[in-house]
């Protein structure tokens, strides 16, 4: 899949490059497409420093980034270096005492921070924040002359430390205007317009990224709420599970649940791995319906584990459930696709077709799901299956409520 980062510099008064700020674009095509702010910084800060490549990007250089209400809130910036990053406050975030506190957090952790699109109307409304900021980004075309060079004064007695950028210069007079006016760095197509840099990127995993981000940033992360958040989404749990079969992780012991994998891999590498995995932008609808269907499997595999053989493997009868429509999730081969994860042989099996203990709980579940009631009551008398059909149907709706509930979180 083709990826795309708009690039455009910012330069210092002896026009040299200061640094970058990064775009969302969705195509080649050099024009901002609407899209909710959050899938754009997410989109931007993945494209960018996990696939392209952030020295491809920026030549080294800051890049300044847009970050939403709810991402500055959630912590999102500090999964990148501080020496790598400008934060960028948007225009249309309010400066809440939250929104302060969190200002001040990412100044004491050494983030650069830039208020966005200033306008001197809203001097009053942004004191606090201008004391906190180190950048202010003067959007030239809303401001009068007047205003352009008053609010430098004016900030300079709230803040003196604050650096004025002139954005949206375009003719060499509003240059030499905005250098006259204490202005020491500038954007704007009179130095150059954003260019356009192209990337091809992995199949995207679809999850509720924020959940993820609202959990590792904090202080003491739960591998518990992170296996929760990973159980839901059959696409996250193969791509984890594919990571601890990768060659730094594998081991001869085979993984039986997301949890362990979890636990196996590491605080520090789940960081990394998540941080990749939940900017990763999907700019197409989660396929709804399958997963349900994988989740709904996934809960009545397990319970129904529990009145078998495998009541000592019920975690490794969700992590059945959960991938067994794993091809219609990826549109690709099972068996490829099974290939690379660490999960016990005949689990792999049950999900290839091959009877076993797996597939035999399994079919229940199909006959279940296409009311095949005389199959299904034949299947667990040959099985020698003790469960009563009854309880077969609550543990479907079990099943059932526990699938919605999470869909809908």
């Amino acid at each position: 899949m083709d990826i795309f980062v708009a690039r455009q510099p910012i330069f210092d008064t002896k026009m040299n490059v200061f640094g970058y700020e990064l775009l969302y674009r969705d195509s080649s095509v050099n024009k901002y497409t609407e899209i909710d702010g959050n899938k754009a910084t997410a989109a931007v800060l993945a494209n960018s420093f996990m696939e392209i490549g952030y020295d491809a990007i920026t030549n080294g250089k800051k890049a300044f980034i847009n970050f939403t209400e709810e991402l500055l809130y959630m912590g999102a910036p500090t999964l990148f270096p501080k020496e790598l990053i400008v934060i960028e406050i948007l225009e249309d975030v309010e400066p809440t005492a939250i929104l302060l506190g969190k200002c001040i957090e990412f100044r004491e952790k050494g983030y650069i921070i830039a208020l966005d699109d200033f306008e001197y109307r809203y001097m009053e409304k942004y004191k606090s924040l201008l004391k906190v900021v180190d950048i202010v980004k003067v959007d030239w075309l809303l401001n009068t002359v007047q205003e352009q060079r008053k609010l430098v004064g004016e900030i300079k007695k709230i803040n003196p430390r604050i650096k004025f950028l002139a954005e949206k210069i375009e003719t060499n007079a509003e240059y030499e205007e905005a250098l006259k006016s204490g202005y020491s760095l500038f954007q704007g197509y009179f130095f150059s317009k954003p260019t356009i840099i192209k990337g091809i990127a992995g199949q995207g995993s679809k999850v509720n990224y924020l959940q993820i981000i609202n959990e590792i940033a904090k202080k003491n992360p739960d591998f518990d709420n992170i296996t929760h958040v990973i159980e839901r989404d059959p696409v996250l749990a193969l791509q984890l599970l594919k990571l601890i079969n990768s060659v730094t992780f594998r081991s001869m012991q085979r993984v039986t649940s997301v949890h362990e994998a979890l636990v196996r891999l590491g605080m520090k590498e789940i960081n990394k791995w998540v941080s990749v995995l939940m900017l990763r932008e999907a700019t197409k609808e989660k396929p709804v319906e399958v997963m349900r269907i994988s989740l709904v499997r996934a809960y009545f595999m397990e319970e129904l584990a529990g009145s078998t053989i495998l009541r000592n493997r019920k975690s490794e009868a969700f992590l059945f459930g959960l991938f067994s429509m794993v091809d219609v999730l990826f549109n690709y081969n099972k068996e490829e696709l099974l290939h690379d994860i660490p999960l016990n042989e005949d689990v792999k099996d049950a999900l290839l077709g091959i009877e076993n203990d797996f597939s035999d709980i399994f079919k229940i579940i199909t006959y279940y799901e296409k009311a095949e009631w005389s199959k299904l009551e034949q299947h667990i008398k040959e099985k020698n299956i003790i469960i009563n059909p009854f309880q077969i149907s609550e543990l479907y709706y079990n099943a059932l409520k526990l699938a919605e509930n999470l869909i809908d979180y």
